[in-house]
């Protein structure tokens, strides 16, 4: 039997909260997919792992994408490539949570990224 385990247990870094705009780009085609190109989405919260987001653009599960997030400490951006690892219904109608998991993040990245979190974190 498993044994249950608790959300927070499972994440390897630390998770803060992060209320930026980011905006998503599929990286495959997507059947019966709205409109090619950015998609503007706001930022929940964010770990060195991944990134929660609130869209009004349902993607699929496993879709690869490329995020690019904005924050008045990056204005020039912070991109990294990751995967819809989880999808929740948002409290109004069209509206989605996405859970999005990093794979492919470059030095640079994940140095603005620790910095975020490190920030987030103190501002608590």
């Amino acid at each position: 039997m498993m044994s249950k385990m608790n959300v927070d247990e499972r994440r390897g870094a630390e998770r803060v909260s992060w209320e930026y705009q980011a905006s998503l780009l599929p990286l495959t085609l997507e059947p019966k997919a709205p409109a090619v190109g950015m998609h503007p989405v706001t930022g929940q919260n964010i770990s060195e792992g991944g990134l929660q987001v609130r869209s009004t653009r349902l993607f699929a599960l496993h879709a690869n994408l490329l995020v690019e997030m904005q924050s008045p400490e990056h204005p020039e951006g912070i991109q990294a490539v990751g995967s819809v690892a989880w999808i929740s219904p948002g409290a109004a109608e069209d509206q989605w949570y996405l859970g999005i998991e990093f794979s492919d993040v470059g030095d640079g990245a994940l140095h603005s990224i620790r910095a975020l979190t490190h920030l987030s974190s103190i501002n608590r």
